[in-house]
This record gives structure tokens, sequence and C-alpha cells, in this order.
């Protein structure tokens, strides 16, 4: 069965609805396009804020693994 497609804005809100129930989530974390501002056009990836250790590393991770496992993203981005 094909996934369902999302956008990179609706991808980053959607890692961003999951991020708070991921172990190693601190409170403020968030998902983000890469250049900070971007638009699903002109992004040339994502990232998470804070990522000073592996607690946050991993809930990122997790997060967005989660989201990929049921989701496409078009067009395709990935973690800077």
């Amino acid at each position: 069965m094909a996934k369902s497609v999302l956008s990179p804005e609706q991808f980053i809100d959607e890692v961003n609805r999951r991020l708070p129930g991921m172990y190693g989530y601190k409170p403020g974390m968030r998902a983000f396009l890469v250049p900070e501002g971007a638009t699903g056009a002109t992004a040339t990836g994502y990232d998470f804020t804070p990522s000073d250790d592996l607690g946050t590393v991993g809930a990122g991770k997790a997060a967005s693994d989660s989201v990929l496992r049921e989701y496409d993203v078009n067009p395709y981005i990935s973690r800077k």
C-alpha cells in the first residue's frame, strides 16, 4: 500500500507534534526546516534544536523516523 505524501512543512509539523512523546524530549525542543525560515520549496533539509546531547538527538530521530515510516515527503528532505 502506498504511503500518503506530506509536504516538508507538513512533515515538520507532524514531527513537532510527536516530539513530546519521545524519550529524551526536552521542553522547547522543535524541528525546523534548514536554512531556518526556509519554505518546503527552498529547504535543503531539517534539523532539531536543542540537539546538545544524545537524549535530544535520539528524541528527534525517533520522531522523524516515526513520521517517515507512515508518510513520504515530497520534495524529499534529509536531516542536516
